[in-house]
């Protein structure tokens, strides 16, 4: 019975909500399996070991070319495409580099998947906790936006603070004092920083 609603939801285009829900919450709750599970593995593994094992999970869960438009805004469309795609690599390698760093303790943290709702939009919310061994909850909520059957996260925002906004304010003050070099530079200098502290 399972197989024929599913054959049928597809058919005419799209999941019933529940399922969509699950799916949204699935893309979630897999991106934080594959994070404890290369961090658990830390001891075996170097920070760019990390970086390259969290390479596809982060490509899987994020849509990263959607994000690098949205943090640039209005600049985005002066842009060359070789410039875009500098960008996004650039903006790739950040986000790898921090989840290598900042998750690097085995059995330091653990993650729990919460319920989800639907935006006026059509995207979806899923909530989410992150609980250090030590300290208070922090509360996230993922963002994703449909991508054909599954659900990609457009944003995170950790107690309440979009990750999107943040980069969009720092990202465009630089475009606009600096231009892209200077957005580079910035970026790279941001990330290497962070980099430092990856072992």
């Amino acid at each position: 019975m399972l197989r024929t609603v599913l054959a049928l939801a597809l058919l005419f285009g799209a999941l019933p909500r529940s399922l969509a829900a699950d799916a949204a919450t699935d893309t979630v709750t897999r991106f934080h399996d594959s994070l404890v599970g290369v961090m658990n593995k830390t001891p075996a593994l170097g920070c760019e070991a990390r970086i390259g094992k969290l390479g596809p999970a982060v490509d899987s869960a994020f849509d990263l070319p959607f994000i690098a438009e949205r943090v640039l805004r209005r600049h985005w469309k002066n842009l060359d495409e070789a410039q875009r795609a500098q960008f996004g690599a650039a903006l790739r390698r950040s986000v790898l580099i921090t989840y290598a760093t900042e998750f690097a303790t085995p059995g330091s943290v653990r993650f729990s998947t919460g319920d989800s709702e639907t935006l006026a939009n059509g995207d979806r919310v899923v909530h989410a906790t992150l609980q250090p061994a030590q300290g208070q909850a922090v509360t996230l909520d993922y963002q994703l936006k449909r991508r054909g059957e599954g659900w990609q996260v457009v944003n995170v925002l950790a107690e309440g603070v979009s990750d999107l906004a943040l980069r969009s304010s720092q990202y465009d003050g630089l475009m606009k004092t600096q231009g892209f070099p200077g957005l580079m530079a910035g970026l790279e200098q941001q990330t290497q920083k962070i980099r430092n502290r990856c072992s």
